[in-house]
């Protein structure tokens, strides 16, 4: 019976070429978001991974975890002693100062050794936090590749979204004009009044306002996608339909799947990284009074008396004393032991009970994302099982609204249905087509959600 409504709708109804276009009806608005001749095309999978390595915030993420590296890196290297070449040189010429408290002069060219032997493991710390750092900005890259293959998979998906919609809503505003046509057709035989045509003209013009709206709306999501995945221009990628398992429910695998990587997500590790950063800043606080011991050792020159090549007192010991013996004279080496230890400080305690406050916060802190990353993967599971059971639902609503259309444009030309109800038909089968625009949407959302980590 349905092959025979359908035959009969389309010899009934041959298109606005055989009647001419309606008073007032304006043709489908043209796509001027049509692709190139060289336009890519790529899977949603493609687009992920492209925007993961070379999304605008994910380029800079990366830059800050180089520099975080170079700087653990070289802060590591804080255990050896340091080395340093010390010169310098002051002249005093004779009747300006006191020559006891000038010396007339001093200069040194040393090199020397600084070597902390005991610190109360402030090297240390200094260690610890820069790797924390470089674990911050590690997990800093993880965040935001995250987000950009969550927000490139939402809007790829969303471009396929549209399209559809594009695709659908031209089907509806070219259905309307043929039928705005063969109305305009019955008013001029006075089969249908004059009413009929204008409602007819109004629900085109409806469809085709929404058009153009899907049209801007789907490239408005060109240009984002475009500079999410990087070194292409807006308007040259095409997002291809995804697999139909995408459009599936959760397995039990998926489950287990989310809830185990819940635990992993980069925001519940910039949690344990500050807290663990924390840890170091109230050890450091309790370690305020430690005893410091420094090692250090230079060799090289060092001499006053910068007014005569040979000083005055060398001369008077050895008349015969050159340029060459000063410098002997001055060549020599030192060592030095040096230690310190505060013995009071009155805000220590004051101090210490503040970092260990802050890193109870930290710690409920890390706590709530870890609990939080658990119920959001329950949450996308459960957006994930629903989207899937609601796309079924409207799947079978659009076929019925289809069924349903052609019966009533049958019945229309028959004279057994009026306008109204033919237009109704309309609506609700573009209403079961949105839906189910929607309803996939979603459940391929939450697919490539759950698939990113």
């Amino acid at each position: 019976m349905k092959p025979t409504i359908t035959a009969l709708a389309l010899a009934l109804w041959s298109g606005p070429a055989a009647h001419g276009a309606p008073a007032g009806a304006s043709a489908v608005p043209p796509d001027t978001t049509s692709r190139p001749p060289g336009a890519i095309s790529l899977t949603v999978e493609q687009c992920v991974t492209l925007a993961r390595e070379r999304a605008p915030d994910v380029t800079a993420a990366a830059a800050l975890r180089l520099s975080a590296r170079s700087d653990s890196i070289a802060t590591w290297y804080n255990r050896r002693p340091s080395f340093a070449l010390r010169g310098g040189a002051a002249v005093a010429p004779k009747g300006f100062y006191d020559p006891v408290i000038t010396n007339l002069g001093e200069y040194q060219l040393t090199l020397g050794m600084e070597w902390p032997l005991l610190d109360g493991g402030a090297r240390a710390r200094e260690r610890a936090r820069s790797a924390l750092e470089s674990a911050s900005a590690t997990s800093g890259l993880a965040l935001a590749a995250r987000d950009a293959g969550l927000r490139t998979a939402t809007v790829a998906l969303d471009w396929l979204r549209q399209e559809e919609n594009e695709r659908h809503q031209a089907d509806a505003a070219r259905w309307l004009e043929q039928l705005s046509s063969s109305v305009e057709s019955g008013v001029r035989s006075g089969a249908h009044g004059r009413a009929d045509a204008l409602r007819a003209a109004l629900e085109h013009s409806t469809a085709a306002s929404a058009l153009v709206d899907t049209r801007r709306t789907r490239a408005e999501l060109d240009r984002e996608l475009a500079e999410l995945i990087g070194g292409v221009e807006e308007g040259t990628v095409r997002v291809l339909e995804p697999d139909p398992l995408a459009e599936e429910p959760p397995a039990a695998s998926d489950s287990a799947r989310l809830i185990a990587r819940a635990a992993e997500l980069p925001a519940v590790r910039a949690a344990e990284i500050e807290e663990a950063r924390l840890r170091v800043v109230v050890l450091e606080a309790q370690r305020k009074q430690a005893l410091a011991v420094g090692f250090a050792a230079d060799a090289g020159l060092k001499g006053a008396d910068l007014t005569a090549l040979v000083p005055e007192d060398m001369r008077l010991s050895d008349p015969d004393a050159t340029f060459s013996d000063r410098l002997r004279r001055d060549l020599g080496a030192s060592v030095s032991l040096n230690f310190s230890r505060p013995l009071l400080d009155h805000a220590r305690a004051a101090s210490v009970a503040a970092r260990e406050e802050a890193l109870q916060a930290a710690t409920l802190r890390r706590k709530t994302a870890a609990l939080r990353a658990r119920r959001d993967a329950l949450d996308l599971l459960g957006r994930w099982r629903a989207a899937a059971e609601r796309l079924e639902i409207e799947r079978a609503a659009a076929g019925r609204g289809e069924e349903n259309l052609i019966r009533m444009r049958s019945l229309y030309a028959g004279g057994g249905a009026g306008l109204l109800e033919v237009l109704d038909a309309r609506r609700q089968l573009d209403d079961a087509r949105a839906r189910l625009t929607d309803a996939r949407f979603e459940a391929r959302r939450a697919h490539y959600e759950a698939g990113i980590p």
